[in-house]
């Protein structure tokens, strides 16, 4: 019996905890039914008596925490003093104390009240029931019941407890069916979210119709009697490149240039492309020097040039002998050697040889070599040239050795000869001095010579 108290009183205390919205509050009334077992004898000083019944009955909400039931109940029980089963029924009315959360999964409460009791439907007497129980909930409205029960009879030994397992369903009005969206054409999509409210269409198109379908609206659809993709807007796309194959130059070969292959992506499909391995600008190929001749076919691909002289830059060559100005030390003058001429045959190109119309060997650089005994006669002459003393008058001796020099001079045509004089200590000093500065002698011998 204590631990019975100590379990009614925990169930006291669970009822009346804090709580958000009573749910009797918005569903008032409710009904139930369960099956009880029960004993009459461990409370009466007799062996256990099991018996079994059910019960039915009906809540309503009276106040917050308080719910007022009409419970029945009919069973079939093994009374104290009576042998065989006895039929027993009772109909009580009971105060239940309880708080149960919109969001409650468990739901304590605990009951008291009074009834009256009949032995096969009659010898009533009056009993006096409370206990606790728990609510267990399986949906909005239902519950799984489970309730324990004493009850005080006014009649000796009659005294009893119960277990019972039930269901509990609270009463509600029915929720009121949703009124469906207006659908003028009747395709399942409501008008307001049909992009075609006019026409019958799938959902999958917002309502619209889909011709071909591939999911994809006629009216946005560019090819609407064909199936494609949306990245094709709805148009068959062969070889899977994103251009549809009617813009398509190669609908059966993926590529990114109106739908054609560009290996090097230079902008020239492959199969325009002369070098479609390498990217380039001139019919797909590389043109280093800009020419606008393509690297492959250009002779100097380095260096710009026309198509007519190979991709070469064009070469001034002045005296027309093959070797460009730059190159030629003698660009106005067509020869063999090194663009130069040589115009006395002696294999010393002209701007080296300083007897270019006289052959000589190179060693004399390109000029004759003159005889030892020529060196000879002019380096006698040029110590016997002499003037009068203290005159600048050659004497007439020197005419003979300057005729000899001429005839020498004659020989080689393309020698220069360099002519110096001085004075000597003869004469007066005074005169001697005073012959330099005009030099009238050498003008006298290169006026003879010349001559």
């Amino acid at each position: 019996m204590r631990k019975f108290t100590f379990l009614l009183l925990f169930l006291l205390w669970g009822a009346f905890q804090p709580a958000a919205t009573s749910q009797n509050r918005e569903f008032r009334n409710a009904i139930h039914a369960k099956i009880n077992f029960f004993d009459y004898g461990s409370l009466n000083g007799e062996d256990f008596k099991l018996g079994e019944g059910f019960e039915v009955g009906y809540f309503r909400n009276v106040a917050p925490f308080l719910n007022l039931g009409v419970p029945f109940k009919l069973g079939v029980a093994k009374l104290p003093g009576v042998s065989g089963n006895t039929v027993t029924t009772s109909l009580d009315l009971v105060f239940h104390l309880e708080n149960i959360r919109n969001d409650a999964k468990i739901s304590p409460y605990a009951f008291a009240g009074g009834g009256y009791f009949l032995e096969e439907f009659e010898n009533g007497h009056a009993q006096f029931p409370f206990g606790a129980g728990v609510n267990f909930r399986v949906s909005k409205y239902a519950f799984i019941n489970v309730q324990g029960e004493y009850r005080k009879a006014t009649k000796d030994k009659r005294d009893n407890a119960q277990i019972g397992v039930g269901f509990v369903y609270l009463l509600h009005k029915a929720e009121p069916k949703p009124v469906p969206p207006a659908d003028r054409d009747q395709d399942g999509v409501a008008d307001n979210a049909d992009q075609c409210p006019d026409q019958p269409g799938a959902a999958a198109t917002a309502g619209c119709p889909d011709q071909d379908k591939d999911g994809i609206a006629d009216k946005d659809d560019l090819c609407p009697a064909e199936a494609g993709g949306a990245l094709t807007n709805g148009c068959p796309d062969q070889d899977e490149d994103g251009v549809a194959d009617k813009a398509d130059k190669c609908p059966s070969e993926a590529g990114t240039l109106d739908g054609c292959p560009d290996t090097d992506r230079d902008g020239v499909t492959d199969a325009d492309d002369d070098c479609p391995g390498e990217a380039g600008t001139v019919k797909g190929c590389p043109d280093s020097d800009y020419d606008g001749i393509a690297n492959k076919d250009d002779k100097c691909p380095r260096e710009a040039g026309p198509e007519a002289n190979g991709g070469c830059p064009l070469i001034k060559d002045s005296d027309g002998d093959g070797i460009a100005d730059d190159a030629d030390p003698c660009p106005d003058a067509a020869g063999p050697f090194k663009g130069c001429p040589d115009t006395d045959g002696d294999a010393v190109a002209d701007n080296l040889d300083k007897c270019p119309n006289s052959a000589g060997p190179a060693t004399n650089y390109g000029c004759p070599e003159v005889k030892k005994e020529t060196k000879e006669r002019l380096a006698f002459a040029t110590k016997n040239v002499q003037f009068e003393t203290g005159r600048a008058d050659l004497k007439v001796q020197s005419f003979r050795i300057l005729d000899e020099v001429v005839d020498i001079l004659n020989q080689y045509p393309d020698y220069k000869l360099s002519i110096d004089g001085h004075t000597d200590d003869v004469g007066a000093r005074r005169k001697t001095c005073a012959c330099r500065p005009s030099a009238p002698g050498h003008a006298m011998i290169t006026w003879y010579i010349a001559g």
